[in-house]
């Protein structure tokens, strides 16, 4: 757990109130954000602690600007927004009970009230979003960043048939003991080439995607009169069928909002510069 605090080196202080009294602050976030949507015109990141029930909140609209943010353009964009108590606000507040319990309701749970709010009127928020495309095809993204082996226009690690010939890669045993190494990788006519980069893995002459006899995009099915393998596997059979049957292509793209706030003064603590923390989601094509 880090302190929300970063320029202190102790999680536990004592502060003065405006009031003389003396608070024993202790914060301390997981720094991981879940989000409120923005169907009432704004979105809310926040975070929650239950032992005491605290919450942090930062509330800004819903507009171009928040779309930015959370499905960017490129990797590692950067947005700004100056809060204002208004449209864009931070919240540190105490809670009688569970604050997962009254953030993000309509109508919040009448046995849980907020028992102190401290909210600063200035300060600038600082959102950095990143992402990452995975095909989740059993390579590690790392080994496919080079280039696009069936030239469909999708790059390999983004897309879950590297070679196109309609059999998913994963299904090809790229790494068939999953330890990152694929130099084992599957390769039935042991031409040198992995299956997953192979148009013809069996060597037959007949391209892999053509030997789809049914024509339902399930190459595995098609298997010959007495054979026990699949044709595209099976070199003793090399009939070419007419196949217009193409898998759709998908991928998931993981998005990580990262939000540190600046220059905020609360009653109760002030600091340059903190990390809220992390929002993190992701997005199936």
């Amino acid at each position: 757990m880090r302190s929300l605090l970063v320029l202190l080196l102790s999680y536990s202080f004592f502060l003065s109130c405006d009031d003389g009294d003396v608070l024993n602050v202790q914060l301390e976030f997981d720094q991981n954000l879940s989000r409120c949507n923005g169907t009432t015109g704004s979105y809310i990141l926040y975070d929650t602690r239950e032992d005491p029930f605290e919450s942090l909140t930062l509330l800004f609209p819903n507009n171009a600007q928040a779309q930015s943010i959370f499905n960017p353009e490129n990797s590692g964009a950067t947005e700004m927004m100056s809060i204002n108590g208004n449209t864009v606000r931070f919240n540190y507040r105490t809670y009688s009970g569970d604050p997962n319990d009254y953030l993000c309701k309509d109508i919040p749970d009448e046995n849980v009230s907020v028992i102190q709010n401290y909210e600063p009127q200035s300060g600038t928020v600082i959102f950095t979003s990143t992402f990452e495309d995975d095909d989740k095809d059993g390579v590690p993204n790392a080994l496919e960043f080079d280039g696009d082996t069936d030239g469909d226009g999708i790059e390999d690690y983004k897309d879950n048939d590297d070679d196109g010939d309609n059999v998913p890669t994963l299904n090809e045993r790229p790494d068939p003991n999953d330890d990152g190494d694929l130099s084992d990788a599957q390769d039935t006519d042991a031409d040198g080439t992995p299956d997953y980069l192979d148009t013809d893995d069996d060597g037959d002459g007949t391209l892999t995607r053509l030997e789809d006899a049914n024509n339902n995009g399930n190459l595995f099915d098609d298997i010959a009169t007495g054979a026990s393998v699949a044709r595209f596997l099976d070199d003793t059979v090399n009939n070419s069928y007419a196949v217009t049957v193409t898998k759709p292509n998908a991928y998931t793209r993981t998005f990580k909002i990262f939000v540190i706030l600046e220059d905020i003064d609360l009653s109760v603590f002030a600091t340059d510069n903190f990390i809220l923390g992390t929002y993190e989601y992701s997005i199936n094509f």
